[in-house]
């Protein structure tokens, strides 16, 4: 067996609930802090984290756990590009702390989002889901309509919300039916999600 793939899956066998942990601080700093350089470092760790619940679906087919990792993190990649070449200030500059504006307010919003998803985990019951990934779905959709429901200048965190609900619609559903095909079609629907949000950015710009 693959190392890699070896690694993963002796990972996933213990840190599910830490990932999910994880899921939220990655969100939390993507919405929190305004360089794009951190959020995408934040952006990796949260795709590495949701690998990791994949990989507990994904239990004897742990290719498909990592080509998730490795789909969310060319799409990090991408929206960095783009979010840099639309704000040319940063260019040749440090790496910098800038939290997002009106930061009182956003962490209201997310404590309180927070605890909606919390409680909705435990009221609504997700059906054929452990507990720990029906938590993972509920942030996720949680931080996915605060990153949409933000605004901003760059419509990347836009992208990223739609990553987040569709990473959502991914997990709930895997974990019913981990077939090759609904799986591969989902990966598909997030590489064009990215590529059209990183399109928009850049050709704003060009306009």
């Amino acid at each position: 067996m693959n190392p890699v793939i070896l690694w993963l899956n002796r990972l996933a066998a213990f840190a599910s609930t830490p990932a999910v942990v994880g899921i939220f601080l990655s969100g939390a700093a993507i919405y929190l802090i305004a360089e794009w350089r951190i959020r995408f470092l934040a952006q990796i760790a949260q795709y590495f984290f949701i690998g990791i619940l994949f990989a507990r679906i994904f239990d004897t087919r742990l290719e498909l756990a990592l080509l998730k990792i490795m789909v969310g993190w060319l799409i990090s990649g991408a929206f960095l590009i783009s979010a840099m070449n639309r704000d040319e200030s940063v260019r040749g500059q440090g790496l910098q702390m800038q939290w997002s504006s009106n930061v009182p307010f956003r962490i209201l919003s997310l404590l309180t989002m927070t605890v909606v998803a919390l409680l909705g985990a435990q009221r609504y019951v997700l059906p054929f889901i452990p507990a720990d990934l029906a938590l993972a779905c509920y942030l996720l959709v949680v931080l996915a309509l605060l990153f949409i429901g933000t605004e901003e200048e760059h419509p990347v965190l836009g992208g990223v919300g739609i990553l987040n609900l569709l990473a959502a619609l991914d997990l709930f559903y895997s974990a019913q039916d981990p077939g090759l095909l609904i799986t591969g079609m989902l990966v598909i629907v997030n590489l064009l999600v990215g590529l059209a949000i990183s399109y928009i950015t850049v050709a704003e710009v060009a306009e």
